[in-house]
């Protein structure tokens, strides 16, 4: 046998047929045309098992051929052929709170000490805290990597008791932290890479300011004309910026590197690159380059629909819609369609039906349509901004 074959037009392998037929043939070469090759005989058994391992291991062949494809790639076989494009999975980051931790007496919280909220997530300190008596404030995070939430004042139960703790809250709600990055948007944020190569184009801007460190959703607007854009707001000849995550030094300096002469720009987020040039002489001085750009900001998305139960006597978990629907998360500039969330309306049960799901903008007027949020807003929905009326 010779398969695998990889050639111009990708890799070739045979069914477990075609082996079969191959064995069979290599079997009577040597034992004889009379040899019984039936399947219920030892040797008709033994030729089946051989057919099996050889279809498997060349199934296996083309999956890993497969694999050597970013697109195709999945998991930590998509981790290693994505360096190739000089580019890494974003990681996740860990949820932070800040705890009000009351003692009756001076002692060292250890590094380890757990805590636990109302969803029964677990929150721990990562070094050891000196604690006096009364009320100490304490930075502690998610045991889990990812995007862990907790209102003001759900975290109130120790998980480990120490003697003299005799309080504990959050004030303030969790700061979240990201999940990690799928495969679906590694693989997407690939292929934006990939416009590197069209330098001083908004699709280059884009696909390098995509890959910083830590940045999540952006989007680039740029007004090549002559005159103003007055419904973006953008004077002639600028870009805008809209960057979400990113380290505002990183943000900068590439800005200040990738940016063509002449071309404006347009934000109310700023920082300085302090470029050190040297003469010809040897003497050094510096160039402060003052680059503008925006964060996105929230757009409320106004929900409302009508539950019908399909069985009087099943309830209806309306929380748990609107548990769902606050979880969506858009990209700067998305439209938000209200057929499609019908789907993320079911993922919460099927014991009702949903009808008259419409969304706006103003809680005022409601469309079963499509809304679209401004050039630098993304939408996010809050539990008090969905009417679910059941009838």
């Amino acid at each position: 046998m010779t398969y695998p074959i990889i050639d111009s037009t990708g890799v070739s392998i045979q069914t477990l047929q075609d082996v079969l037929t191959e064995l069979e043939a290599d079997f009577k070469a040597i034992y004889g045309n009379d040899i019984d090759l039936s399947q219920n005989t030892p040797d008709g058994q033994r030729l089946g098992i051989l057919a099996k391992l050889s279809a498997d291991l060349q199934a296996y062949g083309v999956s890993f051929y497969d694999l050597l494809d970013p697109d195709l790639a999945m998991g930590e076989m998509l981790n290693k052929v994505i360096k190739i494009a000089g580019i890494t999975r974003n990681p996740a980051t860990r949820s932070a709170v800040a705890m009000t931790i009351t003692t009756d007496r001076n002692l060292t919280l250890l590094s380890g000490y757990k805590v636990r909220d109302l969803d029964n997530q677990i929150w721990v300190t990562v070094e050891d805290n000196t604690l006096v008596t009364g009320a100490n404030s304490v930075t502690m995070y998610a045991e889990l990597w990812g995007n862990y939430e907790a209102g003001a004042g759900e975290i109130t139960e120790a998980v480990t008791v120490i003697l003299g703790v005799t309080a504990l809250t959050n004030a303030a709600a969790a700061t979240a932290g990201v999940d990690e990055e799928t495969d679906e948007e590694l693989r997407i944020r690939r292929n934006q890479s990939l416009e590197n190569a069209s330098y001083s184009t908004i699709g280059g801007l884009y696909a390098k300011l995509v890959d910083l460190e830590g940045v999540t959703d952006l989007q680039v607007y740029e007004n090549d004309l002559s005159t103003t854009d007055a419904v973006r707001s953008m004077v002639s000849h600028s870009i805008w910026v809209i960057i979400e995550g990113g380290d505002t030094a990183d943000i900068v300096e590439f800005l200040a590197k990738s940016k063509t002469a002449g071309t404006s720009q347009k934000g109310s987020e700023s920082g300085t690159y302090v470029e050190t040039i040297t003469d010809p002489d040897g003497n050094d001085y510096t160039i402060n380059h003052t680059m503008l750009y925006d964060r996105p900001s929230g757009a409320d998305l106004y929900v409302e629909m009508t539950v019908t139960r399909k069985d009087p006597a099943v309830s209806i978990d309306t929380a748990l819609i609107k548990q769902k629907l606050t979880e969506l998360d858009w990209t700067i500039r998305e439209t938000a369609t209200a057929t499609e969330l019908y789907a993320t309306v079911y993922s919460a049960g099927t014991t009702f039906v949903a009808t008259d799901l419409k969304i706006s903008l103003d809680d005022i007027t409601y469309t079963d349509e499509s809304l679209q949020p401004d050039y630098d807003e993304k939408f996010t929905i809050d539990t008090a901004d969905i009417t679910i009326t059941e009838v």
